[in-house]
């Protein structure tokens, strides 16, 4: 019977034999990964450090010359690995790293780490996104489908899988058991929720009237507000604010501001209502930072900080849980289709990337917002607290 050929990046027997001069030597045949078969040799004092020194060699030779490192032995793990240095390279937002770093080591890792590649099978993933789900909530369950995807792509990649078996569950319902709940703000409490801050000394010391105020008629990210500058982000004449930026933690650096924003829609130049602007007139003519809502030092402002400081205000009264900053992107979206706002122009105004090919390719973007201002225009709480 004919011996069976090897797979591409694999060796064969390693042999090791003396030499003339004392010492020895290890081959094997290697198969290169243009299917041609090579002979591979290494020296060594003693037959095992010649053996090593050749394992070595071609363990890196494998690495080196194709892909094909990850097989269907491989431990979920060390695909993993791959996927996070691939991933540390890309093009993705500095944030959106970190979050999915976090992703695997908070809810995949445990579950997944040690199993082997040909044992990620669709049920397998679906009880873990599953118990995510149940355990942490749909969100949750939401970016580890994401994480996961990737990392099975690269198994699929490497011809270690036939298909991603993520994939094949994307169609089910990653949702929490209870009915979406209301707005956390709405036009219904909206005035209450403003006029708690207003009337609270500890969210006029830590310069939080303000954010929340401007946060109620932008829409935006909480880290690109705090990403605003008076030299590059806002123009009194124009009455316009350039959105280009966002603040995150970098491993290592501290806070920074990252120079683009979640997505390339995020990147924009928008008519914010009259009021905002004349809010931002006043922190002109006081804050002396470069930045618009600075820390209270003067530096950048840290958004969990910021998050942190939020939840104890409204801590102890009926408002508990709704103020998260990314509501009033919500808020904002709701008062602008009530008003009757195209969808092109909301997608603008809060910078989402997704729109109707007809619209992302036939409508011209400029500087955007001014629908969206005049919608805006009724500032929800008029008795504004200096």
């Amino acid at each position: 019977m004919a011996r069976p050929a090897l797979p591409l990046g694999t060796w064969g027997e390693v042999r090791t034999y003396p030499t003339s001069r004392g010492g020895h030597r290890a081959t094997a045949l290697y198969k290169d990964y243009d299917g041609v078969t090579r002979p591979v040799e290494r020296h060594g004092r003693s037959p095992a450090q010649a053996r090593n020194n050749l394992l070595t060699a071609l363990r890196d030779r494998s690495q080196a010359t194709g892909d094909s490192e990850i097989t269907a032995e491989t431990k979920v793990g060390v695909v993993a690995e791959k996927y996070f240095k691939e991933l540390e390279q890309s093009d993705k937002a500095t944030r959106t790293k970190q979050d999915y770093a976090g992703v695997w080591h908070r809810y995949l890792k445990k579950p997944l780490s040690n199993l082997a590649v040909r044992q990620m099978k669709v049920s397998v993933a679906n009880r873990v996104l599953t118990k995510i789900r149940d355990d942490h909530g749909p969100a949750a369950a939401k970016q580890t489908r994401a994480v996961l995807t990737g990392i099975c792509a690269l198994m699929v990649r490497h011809d270690a899988l036939d298909e991603n078996p993520v994939r094949e569950i994307e169609s089910l319902s990653i949702r929490s058991k209870t009915p979406k709940a209301k707005r956390a703000i709405n036009a219904g409490n909206v005035t209450e929720i403003l006029a708690l801050f207003h009337a609270s000394e500890v969210a006029k010391r830590l310069d939080l009237v303000d954010v929340e105020d401007v946060l109620s008629g932008l829409g935006c990210r909480i880290g690109e507000l705090l990403a605003l500058d008076w030299e590059t982000s806002v123009d009194f004449t124009e009455g316009t604010l350039w959105i280009h930026g966002t603040v995150i933690r970098e491993k290592g650096v501290g806070l920074v501001v990252q120079p683009y924003t979640k997505s390339p829609a995020g990147m924009r130049l928008i008519r914010p209502p009259a009021w905002v602007m004349e809010i931002l007139q006043c922190r002109y003519e006081t804050v002396t930072s470069k930045w618009v809502f600075p820390s209270t030092t003067g530096t950048l402002r840290d958004p969990d900080n910021t998050r942190k400081a939020i939840r104890g205000i409204v801590a102890g009264t009926p408002f508990v849980g709704v103020t998260n900053p990314h509501a009033w992107r919500h808020y904002v979206s709701d008062v602008l289709h009530r008003a009757g706002v195209d969808a092109r122009e909301i997608a603008d105004y809060l910078g989402h990337d997704k729109v109707s090919t007809t619209q992302d390719h036939y409508l011209e973007r400029g500087v955007v917002g001014k629908d969206a201002g005049l919608a805006l225009s009724d500032r929800p709480l008029t008795n504004h607290v200096g």
